[in-house]
């Protein structure tokens, strides 16, 4: 495994961590063999977040007794100082642990939610009074907006950011990156394989030669895990030429069918459908289109995780149903993306979770 030192934080991070979102859907002991064996596999640097269901339950069962191998990141949603204090105080525990590498404010969004955050008495407080104490070593922050986290860098020095980056998805090149090069920020980037649309070994391999620090693709199960820990192993990441001109048609053929998660589209939808979570944030849905019907339904999943997921997908799929194509999406995304055709191409699939998660409740 190949490894650069995360900005000015000194960490050596591995080039490929694990994000841990997916953990929270698996069953316990398969949840703590997928970190036992990223550790083994030279992975060190694991992405979590308060709001992952379990993860952080699961990632502490693994690593008790070996935290030091560990580099760990976690975030807090929260907007207020004594909402994130007390997100933190549950991180710690459910990790079993008492400090945090990483500490982000996650999901930032422009406007309100920024001014709020940094503002007197935001969440922004609690990360510095934590990185003081010693209980969090470094501050950062996280959002789908590369623009939001270039304002933020702008309001506060944070270490370390987390933003989507990907073959599809090239923001961050233009603006954020290079003002975290020379503000010696850590770059670590999420979505590295645009929640399952791209080939994990030439995404990676792609985001590899870009200037970031490390990617933490998720993981359903060990053998991605090894698929993916064997790109940051490789002694060189240049592509040859056949794989830079599939980059490019992978670029032009998904660039406008891949969701950014910018939220143009949310406030103009009059059926409150969350266009942005169901085109492009939806994990179990990633799982099964990855994994196909059979896999999907053998695996071991948390028997809780499908229990909340259930009603949630049946509304989803009520909410998908209840789209008139008014237009007004389409109308505001930036990106051209053919919204009215997508939301329903997803009904199938869904539906058939459905009767998997019926069958195995």
């Amino acid at each position: 495994m190949q490894y650069r030192t995360l900005g000015n934080t000194g960490m050596e991070v591995s080039v490929i961590g694990l994000g841990c979102a997916q953990l929270g859907s698996a069953s316990t002991d398969y949840a703590v063999s997928i970190v036992q064996r990223a550790l083994e596999l030279g992975i060190n640097y694991f992405d979590t977040a308060r709001s992952y269901r379990d993860a952080e339950i699961k990632i502490g069962l693994a690593l008790e007794g070996q935290r030091e191998r560990a580099l760990i990141s976690s975030k807090t949603g929260a907007r207020l100082r004594d909402d994130a204090w007390r997100e933190l105080e549950e991180s710690l525990q459910r990790l079993q642990t008492d400090y945090l590498d990483n500490w982000h404010m996650h999901g930032l969004n422009p406007g309100d939610d920024l001014d709020r955050r940094f503002g007197p008495g935001g969440a922004l407080e609690a990360l510095i009074e934590a990185r003081e104490q010693g209980i969090v070593r470094h501050i950062g922050a996280t959002s789908h907006h590369a623009s939001v986290l270039v304002e933020a860098l702008h309001r506060f020095d944070l270490e370390v950011i987390l933003v989507p980056m990907n073959v599809v998805e090239r923001q961050p090149l233009e603006a954020l990156i290079p003002e975290c090069r020379a503000r010696g920020v850590g770059v670590t980037i999420m979505k590295p394989l645009a929640t399952g649309l791209l080939p994990a070994p030439l995404a990676l391999k792609w985001l590899a030669n870009q200037p970031i620090h490390t990617a933490v693709p998720g993981t359903t199960t060990l053998e991605e895990l090894e698929e993916n820990a064997a790109v940051g192993a490789l002694e060189r990441f240049a592509l040859t030429g056949d794989e830079a001109r599939e980059v490019m048609a992978l670029h032009e053929s998904l660039e406008h069918v891949r969701c950014r998660v910018c939220s143009a589209c949310q406030p103009a939808c009059p059926q409150g459908i969350r266009i942005g979570t169901i085109l492009g944030t939806d994990v179990m849905y990633d799982h099964y289109r990855t994994m196909g019907a059979e896999a999907f339904a053998a695996y071991a999943w948390s028997r809780e995780a499908l229990a909340r997921d259930l009603p949630e997908r049946e509304a989803t799929i009520a909410a998908i149903a209840s789209c008139t194509r008014c237009g007004a999406c389409e109308a505001h995304c930036p990106y051209g993306l053919p919204i009215m055709e997508m939301l329903p191409q997803t009904l199938p699939v869904m539906r058939d979770m459905v009767r998997i998660y019926r069958e195995l409740l």
